[in-house]
């Protein structure tokens, strides 16, 4: 009898196991896709900082096409004595069903304003 409770009992965990897996799974892609998009948006904004570097130093824009990956768009608007600058980037989430909750490629951007000196 004690035999039989023991083996009901495990195979008890090991169904509750299982019911559970997917959601730890799911779990798991999320924190991998945060922290991809947290890793990215920091990498933008060291972009946009050297992007800001050369236009302060150049004075044109041709010199940051040289910075900027392929995946990366840049909008400069220019609004008095100001410059505006924009850096945009998508970002794939590896998650399954995200683009229930977010946006499927993920949109991450960046913005500075620097004085048109």
């Amino acid at each position: 009898m004690k035999d039989t409770v023991k083996k009901n009992k495990n195979a008890q965990a090991l169904v509750e196991f299982v019911l559970i897996l997917p959601i730890i799974i799911m779990i798991i892609f999320i924190i991998i896709d945060f922290s991809n998009i947290l890793y990215q948006k920091n990498h933008l904004e060291g972009t946009l900082s050297d992007v800001t570097d050369a236009l302060k130093k150049t004075k044109n824009t041709s010199s940051i096409n040289n910075i900027l990956t392929t995946d990366t768009t840049c909008k400069i608007k220019k609004d008095g004595k100001y410059l505006k600058i924009t850096l945009e980037k998508d970002v794939e989430l590896l998650t399954p069903f995200a683009n229930i909750f977010f946006d499927n490629p993920y949109k991450i951007n960046a913005e500075r304003v620097i004085l048109n000196e």
